[in-house]
């Protein structure tokens, strides 16, 4: 008699099915940051004359947290903090003091970098390697692909389908500005870079995985890359209700469990007291990040940007309401829009526009990343999500008919209308969302507004919009709340016209690629493709 062959356990199949599963996740997130590398750097500058972040590395590594020239490239533009101990300060013969008014001179005084240590941080095994010749590009195309395969595991939180999980993949790292700043690697796009990054690890340890230790770990690393990403914390607080508060339903008696708390608050905490030294021992005072001696602020040229300080607080607002700073963000975030040119338009420097053109005052969100208007709707009442959305679009379409309107010399503008009307169905849909996360008690989509809406206001109340950009790049900020509300509103239940608007915020996002960083006038019909 032949022997019959022992099934194998069952623990022994789950094993292999694991295991496959695992391999075959691990092959999808390879070949997606392969990918979006490839794409990032082959369509990408490749390098950056604002590598300052590396510069400070270099002066770390030769026991300076001041930027001396002998250790930095491409010194001369750097955005400079002057301090010296006592203040604001230049050193005896600087050129650039006859530039403010009264300035202050000192023989010890030193020269900071303006931006958060963060990505130094990050660069200074390299640089210990490479020296101030480290490719910052490269390493900012390499964490922009990084997220690929994170936001990728995020989605697959929400949703069983592969397709759909690639969608929303493809929606974060080409259908966002993360693809224009990831490939730019400057100063101000590398912070945005790495702090988009620790930023979505901090949701993925929250919502794939959840781990309040890791999650605070890593907001911590994203905050000491951009401080303002720290307005995010309610929603860690939020989404790790279930952990860390007992409610009367489950033991009887409401109460907080201190584990999940002080797990979280350990891993906030070292990036914390890492920052605090830093600053002391540059400022001499752990709250001071520099900003507040930063050149900028007392350059009498850029007083018209600066009228009420670094930012507008509550009485600013209120008493200078026509001027205040938060009245400047939403013209970026909601308003800004193509040039549009007749034939032969000049453009002041002897070329002539293109028909379309892109400032680098700003890119309306809405032409950006157009799926991001479905974040308002999650849990929202069908037929008032579908009057909101339609105001929305007649909102968007008098803005771009606005834009368009130039070609027949038209000088209608929409600050003469009531600042704001024209704006009210963006504002209509934010209360939906937020009103509608409370009365369905969706924890998770209260928790994303918990993050956007403070992030939102603190970055409104700051004096500068962007400056040179793609796009509103402090949108980056709030990116991956508006990006998880999409995920969450789609799920599994995705639509011919989801796929259109995830589509033509790709299309749009690498028209802003190429026309910045390829067409050039001598190579492209000698017109202008993008403008300050």
């Amino acid at each position: 008699m032949a022997e019959i062959e022992a099934t194998p356990p069952l623990t022994l199949r789950l094993g292999d099915v694991m295991t496959e599963k695992r391999f075959r996740i691990a092959t999808i997130c390879f070949a997606l940051f392969a990918f979006t590398f490839s794409i990032y750097w082959f369509l990408g500058p490749q390098e950056t004359p604002y590598s300052h972040q590396v510069n400070q590395a270099n002066n770390i590594l030769h026991g300076h947290l001041d930027l001396l020239p002998e250790y930095s490239r491409n010194y001369s533009t750097l955005e400079r903090v002057l301090y010296d101990g006592e203040g604001f300060c230049f050193k005896p013969g600087d050129p650039e003091a006859q530039k403010v008014t009264n300035p202050r001179f000192s023989p010890s005084c030193k020269v900071y970098m303006q931006h958060s240590l963060g990505p130094a941080f990050i660069v200074l095994p390299g640089v210990a390697i490479f020296g101030n010749e480290l490719n910052q590009t490269l390493v900012s195309v390499i964490f922009g692909a990084m997220l690929a395969p994170l936001v990728f595991l995020i989605a697959a939180r929400f949703t069983s389908k592969l397709t759909n999980q690639l969608l929303f993949t493809a929606l974060a790292t080409f259908g966002t500005v993360l693809w224009w700043i990831a490939i730019n690697g400057g100063v101000w796009f590398f912070a945005h870079t790495t702090g988009t990054f620790f930023l979505f690890a901090a949701i993925y340890f929250c919502v794939a995985r959840p781990s309040p230790l890791l999650a605070g770990a890593m907001l911590g690393a994203a905050f000491l890359c951009r401080p303002t990403l720290i307005a995010s914390g309610l929603f860690f607080v939020v989404a790790f209700a279930p952990l860390w508060l007992r409610t009367k339903k489950d033991t009887g008696s409401w109460g907080i469990n201190f584990e999940p708390v002080l797990g979280f608050a350990a891993g906030l905490a070292p990036f914390f007291l890492l920052d605090g030294l830093v600053n002391y021992l540059r400022f001499d005072n752990p709250l001071e990040t520099g900003y507040g001696y930063t050149e900028q602020l007392h350059q009498n040229y850029l007083t018209f940007v600066y009228p009420h300080g670094l930012f507008d607080g509550p009485d600013n607002i209120i008493s200078h309401f026509h001027d205040s700073y938060v009245r400047r963000h939403p013209l970026v975030l909601f308003e800004a829009m193509p040039i549009f040119s007749k034939a032969n338009t000049p453009s002041g420097n002897g070329l002539t526009f293109a028909p379309v053109a892109f400032s680098a005052g700003g890119l309306a969100i809405w032409m950006t990343t157009p799926a991001f208007v479905i974040s308002l709707y999650k849990g929202v009442d069908k037929r008032l999500a579908a009057l909101s959305a339609a105001l929305i679009v007649l909102s968007c379409g008098f803005i771009f008919m606005r834009a368009f309107s130039r070609l027949w010399d038209s000088d209608f503008q929409t600050e003469k209308l009531v600042w704001g009307i024209h704006l009210l169905p963006f504002w209509i849909g934010v209360a939906l969302g937020v009103g509608f996360s409370i009365k369905n008690r969706d924890r998770l989509t209260f928790a994303c507004w918990a993050a956007i809406i403070p992030m939102a206001a603190i970055i409104f109340t700051f004096a500068a919009t962007g400056w040179s950009q793609w796009g509103y790049r402090y949108g980056l900020d709030f990116m991956p709340f508006l990006w998880l509300l999409v995920v969450r509103y789609i799920g599994d239940d995705l639509k011919w016209w989801h796929v259109a608007l995830i589509a033509a915020g790709i299309a749009v996002n690498l028209a802003g690629v190429l026309w910045y960083y390829h067409f050039e006038p001598n190579h492209t019909n000698d017109w202008v493709w993008f403008t300050i």
